[in-house]
């Protein structure tokens, strides 16, 4: 698998083709461990190293995309349901694979939904695709090449609109709740609910952008208000 560029320069990047001005994106590396404030440290004392690592980069990212807009460093809790305690009147969305962390950060005046996801560029695995994947999908993944690549791509444009839902709904729900269409040629997709979330009725639609490179899958949800 192709080495990811620096965190700075695949932030940049992400920044130019997935968000608009009004999100600020950073990225940090989850093999190495970053400072953490009491609470955060609380959070995953009894964790395993490599999680304590993936959690502080996703924290360091986060502290580092608040800062683009004007936050003070500050610390970002972790609520009772895992989920970031973001600083009052910003929102936000962590992700990270084995070798980068992303962090996306916006005030919620300018933007309404808001989610990132990253994922190593291969393909789902054949057993997985039904998992993931609704009737509709699979029907469309049939008729191109790389089917399984682009499973891949749905599942992550599934935990983005996931991530972008959810302080609305504090709803969990599984990926058939979700039928996504891709634009190859845009790089972009859409997501309609197939069932009513709270907030959400059924039919919604949402809308994301993808990009593929570097070894990665990224994809994002930014909806302005």
């Amino acid at each position: 698998m192709p080495t990811p560029p620096s965190a700075h320069v695949l932030a940049r990047r992400l920044t130019d083709a997935l968000v608009d001005g009004r999100v600020a994106l950073a990225a940090t590396d989850p093999r190495q461990r970053y400072d953490l404030f009491h609470l955060e440290h609380a959070a995953v004392r009894h964790a395993v190293p490599k999680r304590v690592n993936e959690f502080s980069a996703g924290r360091a990212a986060a502290r580092c995309a608040l800062s683009e807009l004007g936050v003070p460093e500050t610390e970002i809790p972790m609520d009772s349901d895992r989920s970031p305690i973001w600083p009052l009147g910003t929102r936000g969305s962590i992700t990270h694979s084995s070798d980068i962390c992303l962090a996306a950060v916006a005030w919620d005046s300018d933007i309404r939904l808001l989610g990132l996801d990253v994922e190593p560029d291969l393909p789902l695995g054949s057993d997985l695709v039904p998992m993931v994947c609704t009737d509709a999908e699979r029907a469309w993944l049939d008729t191109h090449a790389m089917p399984n690549r682009y499973a891949k791509l749905i599942f992550s444009a599934k935990e983005s609109v996931y991530k972008a839902q959810y302080p609305y709904s504090r709803t969990l729900f599984g990926f058939e709740t979700l039928d996504v269409e891709l634009d190859l040629a845009r790089d972009r997709f859409s997501a309609i609910f197939r069932e009513e979330i709270p907030g959400f009725p059924l039919g919604t639609k949402i809308a994301g952008r993808f990009l593929i490179g570097h070894g990665l899958i990224v994809t994002a949800v930014v909806e302005p208000i």
